[in-house]
């Protein structure tokens, strides 16, 4: 389709490594008038390429002098990268919808019209059965209020949107359930619906993404979404819609590809919760995108992907974002990722350094070819998301993590810089003072992990399976047997969603673990064979421990003079578990709760557990307020609970407490031993009925046995995929502090998986990449590492590159370094080779 050079002859193909582009920079600059495209072009030529938004689907008013400007410098640039950045969950409903069905959205689910509603234009009142369907004052800013589609209802009482008519909301009058409403707005125009035969449903939203943004709709990508009256789902729609963009006499023609932003495999917005929920098929209920316990949206999403590429052919770039588990998994239809911050958005500690490695080379193994992802380097904090100030060996290792999985970068992060050079470039892109593109040349191998150097604390017993070692394998509901020179482990019962398993006593000898594992999977039925089960591999938790994110507890509210009840997120109240939830510079896995106060309401939220109290057991956990709370809340209190048999509740602690600390407390068991009983916890507003900031949390709850010792290490795990085919997957796990964990085993579906080459270092996973003209070190850990060169590479020199002004000039000093190199905690190193 396209006329212009072929990918693999772009500079980020064949100019060698680091390869590096340009963001969303170029986008933003693009659109403003007082920029001229001389001055534009110098900015952003300096790299291998630029991407951005130049259609209007999400950010208003971009599409004309972008898309120039954007045809312009691939018109002057040939050889560079031109990729578009593109919104793959929703789209802006005021931008050209015109060819979509009414139901080709996704909804929440709504109710019917009390009274009958005439055919007239401007604002009126809905009379419906349930107004608490339905927000105002939401999205982003808080300042929206939810799009409505108003439909007739068939004869079955299904949603019919051949009939239909899309509402803006203005108002919501709760005591007398009454919307008040703008009619015939985005290209509809008024009609009657009658009572009791009439559905109206709020759209499945996010965003706005900018003051001057719109609510954005979600796409109905399920393969059950219903069809408009010429039989086209959604996905059919868009897909012909793109590839009249990117088509002979489209306004993308001259580009290399698009990159999806977002484009989910199973996410959806808070708004999905409680009594409304998301309708993916159109009939009015809640399905959340599943269909007989199939995943219909997500497949949908890949079989928008499939036709995508089925259309434009193999000579345009297809990605879309990777940097989550609930991301798509178009694998063999798209090129490969954008991972938004690595190893995510808003982990610049690094604690999910192995899943974003597991992540990468799956999709350089399986991508279609040419492979081509990146890394978008960039961090947020706080609901703002405002950049965090970190040190520049943060920075380094993730542009050094890009290097071994075969990523590009480009970045929304920019370094310190002159302000007559907008963006700035890292030192480590271009060899700073240097300004050298591909200065490391093309790699000489794959990336060394050194801690495969160290003894395998497994004994080899991971690759041969001899049957005392396959006993220490255990698992609910889970077989093993083996398979030549695998272990073949599938579910008993052929209905069960998932395989659970752990591997108990692997040995450790200091705070690393490094363990490496290939598995390969048989499909899931119903879904397409080469879309990977996703799997989890993490240290087991300990017995007694209770906080677990695969493991939700019960959870509920009581408002002030009322029954218990369900959360309800209309009334603010919430439980959310937190990997690692960070007070005053400590991070503790965590719930965090927070009483109910939307609306006015008041009273406490609580999560509970059954537990089984060892001999002399006692409760530890820790308690802790958030950074706000103690200049706006007045404190929280928190309460713990116990009963047996659901007899009455027997208080065991209550504390009120405002600090940005973890508080530890400990509480004696030993009166329950050998009892299993129900713990819960609460956190309460407070005698003052002042919920404001209750931004509470319990840490590290576990029952354990005073006279045992405890178990000293933090329960984690990582993911990685597992398809048809063998794949390798590592995981790293730091700051243990005793002399053996258990493995634990989490992988989608009942069908068989089969495990191979299993093995266990002790070691820290240090990692370096050998180029043509340089070379990458990278130490993840904790602590310090040092690399002996002169026995990595005998008789090889190398110096430091020669860093610019406002960069790390103390580490890029441009000076040589000797036989070895330290690296402290989480800091990496880019070198250049002085001697062959």
């Amino acid at each position: 389709m396209k006329t212009h050079l072929p990918l693999t002859c772009l500079d980020l193909f064949t100019r060698g490594w680091p390869r590096a582009f340009f963001f969303r920079a170029s986008e933003g600059m693009a659109a403003n008038p007082q920029v001229s495209y001389q001055d534009w072009d110098r900015t952003f030529a300096r790299l291998c390429g630029i991407e951005g938004k130049v259609l209007d689907e999400e950010v208003p008013g971009r599409s004309k002098r972008n898309v120039e400007f954007f045809t312009r410098f691939k018109s002057q640039h040939p050889r560079q990268l031109v990729l578009l950045h593109y919104n793959g969950n929703s789209r802006d409903p005021r931008d050209g919808i015109e060819e979509y069905f009414a139901g080709h959205w996704v909804y929440y689910t709504g109710c019917r019209l009390t009274r009958d509603l005439p055919a007239q234009a401007g604002e009126a009142e809905l009379h419906v059965e349930n107004s608490r369907l339905f927000r105002t004052k939401m999205g982003r800013y808080g300042d929206k209020n939810e799009d409505l589609g108003l439909c007739l209802l068939d004869d079955q009482g299904r949603p019919d949107w051949r009939f239909s008519e899309q509402l803006q909301l203005l108002s919501v009058d709760a005591a007398r359930n009454v919307l008040q409403v703008r009619r015939g707005c985005y290209g509809t125009k008024p009609r009657a619906f009658p009572a009791g035969k009439s559905y109206v449903a709020a759209h499945v939203t996010e965003g706005p993404w900018g003051k001057r943004s719109n609510l954005l709709w979600y796409y109905n990508f399920s393969t059950r979404c219903p069809r408009d009256p010429a039989g086209r789902t959604c996905t059919d729609v868009h897909v012909d819609e793109l590839a009249r963009e990117f088509g002979p006499g489209g306004r993308l023609q001259a580009f290399d590809g698009v990159e999806f932003d977002v484009l989910n495999h199973q996410r959806w917005p808070a708004g999905g919760r409680g009594e409304r929920g998301i309708d993916t098929d159109g009939d009015g209920r809640h399905d959340g995108g599943f269909h007989d316990g199939l995943n219909v949206y997500g497949i949908g999403v890949y079989e928008f992907c499939r036709l995508l590429r089925e259309r434009l052919g193999d000579d345009v770039l297809l990605l879309a974002d990777g940097h989550s588990p609930n991301s798509q998994r178009a694998f063999g239809q798209l090129n490969g990722i954008e991972s938004e911050g690595w190893p995510t958005l808003r982990d610049w500690d690094f604690r999910d350094w192995s899943g974003g490695l597991n992540r990468h080379f799956y999709w350089d193994a399986f991508g279609r070819r040419p492979v081509f992802s990146y890394f978008n380097h960039k961090y947020i904090q706080g609901q703002e998301g405002r950049y965090p100030d970190i040190p520049f060996s943060r920075h380094r290792l993730a542009l050094a993590a890009a290097q071994f999985v075969n990523a590009a970068v480009t970045y929304s992060l920019a370094p310190p810089g002159a302000r007559r050079e907008m963006p700035p470039v890292w030192d480590e892109l271009w060899a700073g003072e240097e300004q050298k593109i591909g200065w490391l040349g093309n790699p000489r191998g794959p990336a060394r992990r050194l801690a495969r150097e160290a003894p395998d604390q497994l004994k080899g017993q991971g690759r041969t399976w001899p049957e005392d070692f396959v006993r220490r394998l255990s698992g609910e509901g889970v077989r093993f047997s083996k398979d030549g020179a695998a272990l073949r482990v599938e579910a008993s019962d052929p209905k069960a969603t998932g395989l659970r398993f752990r591997l108990a006593r692997v040995p450790c000898h200091g705070p690393d673990l490094f363990v490496a594992l290939t598995m390969r999977a048989a499909p899931r039925k119903g879904y397409p064979p080469n879309m990977p089960r996703l799997a989890w591999v993490g240290l087991a938790r300990p017995q007694g421990y209770l906080i677990s994110a695969e493991d939700p507890p019960r959870t509920g509210l009581c408002l002030r003079g009322k029954e218990e009840s369900d959360l309800d997120p209309a009334t603010g109240a919430s439980v959310r578990y937190f990997p690692s939830r960070t007070l005053a510079g400590d991070s503790r896995e965590a719930y965090f709760c927070h009483p109910p106060w939307r609306g006015g309401v008041v009273g406490y939220t609580f999560w509970e557990r059954d537990v089984a109290v060892p001999e002399k057991g006692v409760l530890r956990f820790a308690l802790g307020m958030g950074e706000l709370s103690p200049q706006r809340s007045d404190g929280v209190v928190f309460k713990v609970l116990l009963r047996r048999d659901h007899g009455a509740w027997v208080k065991l602690f209550e504390q009120t407490y405002n600090e940005f600390r973890w508080q530890d407390e400990e509480v004696s068991l030993e009166r329950w031993s050998g009892q299993t009983v129900t713990l819960r916890f609460v956190t309460d507003c407070g005698p003052k009925d002042n919920s404001t900031t209750d931004h509470s949390a319990w840490a590290d709850v576990r029952v354990v046995s005073a006279q045992a010792p405890e178990r000293r290490y933090r329960p984690v795990r990582f993911m990685t995929f597992v398809g048809p085919a063998d794949f390798e997957s590592t995981f790293t796990f730091r700051r243990i502090e005793t002399a053996a964990v258990d493995l634990e085993f989490v992988i989608e579906g009942a069908e068989p998986v089969w495990l191979r080459n299993l093995s266990a270092h002790a070691a820290p996973d240090v990692i370096l990449r050998d180029f043509d003209r340089g070379l990458v070190l990278a130490n993840p850990t904790y602590h310090e590492f040092t690399f002996n060169l002169a026995r990595l590479f005998p008789g090889q020199e190398f110096r430091r590159i020669r860093g610019t002004a406002r960069q790390d000039r103390q580490t890029n000093n441009g000076r040589p370094v000797g036989d070895t190199v330290a690296l402290g905690e989480r800091d990496a190193l880019f070198l250049v080779r002085v001697s062959p």
